[in-house]
């Protein structure tokens, strides 16, 4: 077992980790980081994007980059990639079901991206998952617990899947602080109160970890919830002009 692996294992609990969310949650910018590091890890990792929704901001738009450092793109059926249609691969169902590999799957926002998701459903309970909901309390629809919880119920009926777990992304994207973390733990551990699971962990951009690390290891104390580190690799054209 690598060092990296054993840090993994705070946050990856089934070989299957299924990531759903509202626009602008951070989901697909988890599912890119979580790829890496179990790639990193030593693991097999492979990307699922099954985002038929939105035009930006996808996973498979990343696969070049993904493909250099080890990791596989699942999505479209081939010549379709660029497309909303939602014609999916069913290359899925085989990475699905392939024990080998450590599976992360993309999931287009809100419970219309889940019915797409429930095509799949015999083969993820049969393979083991985890679905994991990416709460950012600075986006509309999930500022209350109440809204967090509406959404969930939402997810897990167009989907025919159960949400196992929350994981708590508020942030300001590049004017992002740690005591955001601390804000969005506090309303959505009363959401996973109210819906029988735990907050799985939560997530902060890296810069913005080593910027304040005393105080996010405060938190993290406080709390009991782990952090995941990630660095930024999809960001708005406003911000990719700033820094070009």
């Amino acid at each position: 077992m690598t060092q990296g692996w054993a840090e993994m294992e705070k946050f990856r609990k089934a070989r299957v980790t299924v990531l759903v969310g509202a626009f602008g949650s951070g989901k697909t910018e988890l599912a890119l980081n979580f790829a890496k590091r179990l790639n990193a890890a030593g693991r097999n990792a492979v990307l699922v994007d099954i985002d038929i929704l939105k035009p930006m901001f996808r996973s498979r738009d990343k696969r070049n980059d993904l493909s250099e450092l080890g990791v596989r793109v699942v999505s479209s059926v081939t010549d379709y990639e660029d497309s909303d249609v939602p014609a999916l691969s069913p290359a899925i169902y085989g990475v699905i079901e392939d024990r080998s590999s450590d599976v992360v799957v993309d999931v287009g926002g809100d419970d219309d991206g889940a019915r797409a998701l429930g095509r799949f459903r015999e083969a993820l309970e049969e393979a083991g998952y985890e679905m994991l909901y990416v709460v950012n309390t600075r986006r509309p629809f999930s500022s209350t617990p109440e809204e967090i919880v509406s959404m969930v119920l939402a997810v897990e009926e167009a989907s025919r899947l159960r949400c196992t777990a929350l994981v708590s992304n508020t942030n300001l994207g590049s004017e992002s602080f740690v005591g955001l973390v601390e804000e969005g733990l506090d309303t959505t551990l009363q959401a996973s109160q109210t819906l029988g699971v735990p907050v799985r962990f939560a997530m902060i951009q890296k810069s913005v970890a080593d910027s304040q690390r005393n105080e996010l290891e405060k938190i993290v104390q406080v709390y009991g919830v782990p952090v995941f580190e990630m660095d930024r690799s999809i960001l708005p054209p406003w911000e990719g002009i700033a820094q070009s």
